[in-house]
């Protein structure tokens, strides 16, 4: 009889422990990622996942994000454009409270940091309004320079006194990046000694990643690198809801434009000479602009000159197609009214978009040192400036639209 007792109490026991041991497994991986809090000491589960939250990427083809359950992995496939095939990073973001993987599991030049991490400086404005999209603007201490920076959350710290400035390139101030003692900084890569700052902060200790937005073939896919950054903060579930709105909202007004037929689109001029190149640039239609442009239903003069990348050509034969076009994107630094443009070359007062006043410049939004926010906010959010277009050369479809970085030269 006790025997039969022992027996069926040895079974309740069992049952009962199995929903426990699947309890305690379910305790063990998060239910969301861990944005401000470590792994406990002495909990750690190998067997559990603490990246819930994952990147998708669906725009952005120039870095890759590998998970695994306590660490993640991201490769920036061309640091800068036109870097050899070779030349990729690596950067391993362990879980903090989590033990790092072995070191020669990687690329020789594969950086490992805790994340989530903490203090940040970032080497450019492009980088900004994804701080604050993100609720990260507590964790800026330093920009590369203040003159050109619109978002006025970060003004306000400027002005607050709360960051430092580091100077770029070959200038950097090592001396008060080694004082601010960032957990991370974000830059930009150029692949010229004069103009990287990566080495020379590598040199001295400091994690440095690179953001290569601006290798991308589309203006959604510079605007997914917000997902790069928040894979340093765990923040993977708040970088896709900002990014599928403004995805959404591109896609949006792409269908707007979708409909019109070839023979009914607009067509414009884009950009002006320029006196430092001697020479008019044309961009490809597998570049940024040429995507954008196409999303907007605009076509531009002499596109066809340049299928892939920028067509130099010099200014009689742009004006010679362009003279006649009725719209005209000139832009160009430090132009706000119609005289400025005609002060650049006066042929163009022969040109039909000046005579009808209909010539736009990207500098709706500039900072009294001439920072662009076009530059800025703009890259985060390129639903904007396709909007601004669609309804510059579609008022009918944009009736209610306010410019955002786009003006009307008067």
């Amino acid at each position: 009889m006790k025997t039969h007792r022992f027996a069926a109490l040895l079974i309740l026991l069992t049952l009962l422990t199995i929903p426990l041991a699947g309890a305690l497994h379910a305790q063990g991986s998060p239910e969301t990622n861990l944005i401000d809090a470590c792994v406990p000491e002495g909990e750690f589960d190998p067997a559990a996942d603490y990246f819930p939250d994952k990147i998708e990427l669906t725009y952005a083809e120039n870095f890759t994000v590998a998970y695994f359950n306590n660490y993640k992995v991201i490769t920036v496939l061309e640091p800068w454009p036109g870097a050899p095939e070779e030349e990729t990073y690596q950067y391993v973001l362990v879980q903090c409270g989590t033990p790092a993987p072995d070191a020669a599991s990687f690329a020789d030049n594969a950086q490992f940091i805790e994340v989530p991490t903490g203090s940040l400086i970032v080497m450019s404005t492009t980088e900004l309004p994804a701080l604050v999209e993100l609720d990260l603007l507590d964790h800026l201490v330093g920009l590369d320079s203040f003159l050109y920076a619109n978002t006025p959350e970060v003004r306000a710290r400027i002005d607050a006194g709360e960051l430092v400035e580091i100077g770029n390139g070959s200038a950097v101030n090592l001396e008060v990046v080694l004082d601010a003692d960032p957990d991370l900084v974000i830059t930009h890569a150029f692949g010229s000694p004069d103009w990287d700052t990566h080495p020379i902060l590598l040199e001295n200790g400091i994690f440095v990643a690179i953001n290569a937005e601006n290798t991308e073939a589309t203006l959604l896919g510079r605007a997914e690198w917000i997902k790069f950054m928040a894979a340093f903060y765990n923040k993977e579930a708040e970088a896709a809801a900002v990014f599928d709105a403004i995805a959404g909202d591109y896609n949006d007004l792409t269908a707007l434009t979708a409909s019109i037929p070839e023979d009914e689109r607009v067509t414009a001029l884009w950009n002006a000479f320029s006196s430092y190149t001697e020479a008019w640039s044309i961009p490809g239609q597998q570049t940024w602009i040429g995507a954008l442009l196409k999303d907007a239903g605009i076509t531009y003069v002499l596109q066809d000159q340049a299928p892939e990348g920028t067509a130099f050509l010099d200014f009689e034969t742009v004006y010679e197609a362009g003279v006649e076009v009725p719209l005209w994107f000139v832009n160009a630094y430090d132009v706000h009214t119609l005289a400025d443009v005609v002060a650049m070359d006066e042929r163009y007062a022969g040109f039909a978009a000046v005579q009808d006043g209909a010539v736009y410049n990207d500098n709706n939004r500039v900072n009294e040192n001439g920072g662009s926010d076009f530059w800025e906010t703009g890259v985060t959010h390129p639903n904007l400036i396709l909007a601004d277009l669609v309804a510059i050369a579609y008022p009918d479809l944009l009736p209610d639209h306010e410019l955002t970085f786009y003006r009307r030269m008067e």
